[in-house]
């Protein structure tokens, strides 16, 4: 079965550290900071022991959203890639429907596994 937008993958993008977090910060001060440097809103948060699955819109464009997990442990943040179509003027709708069809839930309660999946690609 084909997924409606290819391939997902997840971009590191920067450390908890790297935009002047502590690392015993909690998280939603961590999610707070993230989505305040980004000039966004959190539109939707997911929220597992071992990572945070985030849709952040642009206020007043809810048309305007882009997924991102961050690793709790790792305290790494990743962008969510598709393949196909868009994956930064996302509606609330479209994360719910793409979080069920991707299994995002599973790669946010373990995002250790990513390390493994950047590591084969050479990414990490």
């Amino acid at each position: 079965m084909s997924q409606s937008r290819g391939a997902v993958s997840f971009e590191p993008l920067f450390t908890a550290e790297d935009i002047g977090l502590r690392k015993e910060a909690n998280v939603e001060h961590v999610m707070k900071v993230f989505v305040t440097l980004g000039e966004g809103l959190a539109s939707r948060w997911i929220e597992m022991p071992k990572g945070v699955l985030l849709l952040q819109t642009v206020p007043d464009d809810p048309a305007s959203g882009a997924i991102y997990l961050y690793d709790r442990e790792l305290q790494v943040f990743y962008f969510v890639l598709f393949a196909e179509g868009r994956d930064d003027s996302l509606t609330a709708a479209e994360f719910d429907e793409l979080v069920t069809e991707y299994n995002l839930v599973s790669w946010t309660a373990h995002p250790a596994l990513l390390q493994r999946v950047l590591s084969k690609a050479g990414t990490a």
